[in-house]
């Protein structure tokens, strides 16, 4: 699948000049049409907000001065855009963003957002919208560490895998094959199993990988116990420029053992993510 259609998500937040500045690289790169979705609410207030502490008034301000921005960010959309020699589109929203961005992740091949970490309350109050974003977004989902403001999709030095048995893992695997096949070097790391156990899991998705002409070296260790630190102190360790990993909710046993990685990852990573579910 070639990548032909990409979201990126626009809010009144800091991140959102980074964020636009690297998904208009990428559409660029990949002579894709940019799809700008605006939603004029401030990202730190969660839906239902009104009436659980937050004062009526306060929300009335910001979603005035959140609608207020919304002419002056779709005219730098456009020349930012037009600047760039792109095809874009505008789509503007209000109230809850998650909402707003599942109804339109169905027309994009990648959605681009932010990640959330935990510096201070705002973000406590947003961090899940990556990750609930990415399980019900049906497709790749490229989460930026914040301030970066390029990634170039189309000559990664290092690939880092995070692999094991599932549909999530497999999903996003197949969803990052045109973003890695010009990969110089993929890793596919299994975490925490007996060394024949990772082999066995590894060999076959080796051998798929070869068949489309990428060649992965293996990669399975345990050291911390944590998946999550496990991937991200690997990923420093081999230089990697992009983490492929399936995104996991919160619900059964797999979940429970696996949850926390992805979230973790989400959190601290310093390197884009591309996650799927």
């Amino acid at each position: 699948m070639s990548i032909k259609t990409l979201l990126v998500h626009l809010a009144p937040d800091p991140d959102r000049e980074t964020r636009l500045k690297a998904a208009v690289g990428i559409a660029k790169q990949l002579d894709a049409h940019l799809i700008a979705l605006y939603v004029a609410m401030p990202v730190h207030m969660p839906a239902g907000a009104e009436g659980r502490g937050a004062s009526s008034l306060y929300l009335h301000e910001a979603r005035t001065a959140a609608k207020e921005k919304a002419g002056a960010v779709e005219a730098h959309v456009r020349d930012v855009c037009d600047a760039a020699g792109i095809s874009w589109e505008w789509v503007y929203g209000e109230e809850d963003h998650l909402e707003h961005l599942l109804e339109e992740v169905y027309h994009a091949d990648l959605t681009v957002l932010n990640q959330v970490s935990f510096d201070n309350f705002e973000d406590r109050l947003i961090y899940q919208l990556p990750e609930k974003l990415v399980m019900g977004a049906g497709g790749p989902v490229l989460v930026l560490p914040k301030g970066m403001d390029q990634v170039d999709l189309k000559s990664f030095d290092t690939v880092l895998i995070a692999w094991t048995y599932t549909k999530e893992a497999i999903r996003a695997l197949r969803d990052s094959l045109p973003m890695i096949e010009n990969a110089k070097s993929v890793k596919l790391f299994t975490c925490g199993k007996a060394p024949k156990v990772g082999e066995d899991l590894a060999k076959p998705v080796l051998e798929y990988l070869a068949r489309r002409g990428i060649k992965a070296d293996h990669i399975n260790h345990s050291k911390s116990g944590h998946a999550g630190e496990e991937i991200l102190d690997l990923a420093e360790e081999v230089k990697a420029d992009v983490i492929v990993m399936g995104a996991y909710g919160h619900s059964s046993m797999l979940d429970r053992l696996f949850g926390s990685a992805s979230r973790y990852v989400i959190g601290h990573a310093n390197v884009p993510l591309l996650m799927s579910h």
